[in-house]
């Protein structure tokens, strides 16, 4: 065998070798969704469905709704900076607030972006409005400064639903 047949053929076979080991070692990119990013679910709707069923239950001033959304052991730091550490304290929280400053008040709001961590953990953030009694707004970008809202909640799905772990807003400040 020549000099140049006996190098080269163990230098196609490394070549070989190292783009079959490139190809098992490669990632394949999760599914792409412009708003979502990775997809993480069967349906994104499920997970856009947790701050929906939020302000559905808000609109109604149904606290119990509003804990409901929540894990048992659920958290949640709204604007007014209380630190609820479950779904009994968002409950009793909401229950105040409902009969008191929060009387006749709704929100609107719609997710900015969904982050999946996991098949079953996602990151909403988005984008709100408390609306006072009156108030006609349809969009939070029409929402004055003081009464808009910026929230991160981190949803994780339990059977077939998702459900808030983590929340937190923010009130946008001019």
């Amino acid at each position: 065998m020549s000099l140049a047949r006996r190098i080269a053929i163990p230098a196609v076979s490394l070549m070989l070798l190292a783009g079959v080991a490139t190809a098992a070692n490669a990632v394949e990119e999760p599914a792409q969704d412009s708003l979502f990013g990775p997809v993480c679910s069967p349906t994104q709707t499920a997970i856009t469905d947790v701050p929906h069923r939020l302000f559905a239950a808000w609109n109604n001033g149904d606290a119990a709704g509003v804990a409901a959304q929540f894990t048992t052991d659920g958290h949640m730091i709204p604007s007014n900076g209380a630190y609820l550490t479950s779904r009994s304290a968002i409950q009793s929280f909401y229950q105040g607030a409902f009969a008191g400053p929060l009387a006749g008040t709704r929100m609107i709001g719609k997710p900015l972006s969904v982050r999946c961590l996991s098949s079953t953990t996602a990151v909403i953030d988005g984008l709100g409005g408390l609306l006072k009694p009156g108030d006609t707004y349809t969009e939070p970008e029409q929402v004055p400064i003081g009464q808009r809202i910026i929230v991160s909640w981190t949803a994780v799905r339990v059977g077939n639903t998702y459900y808030m772990k983590e929340f937190q807003s923010t009130t946008i400040q001019g």
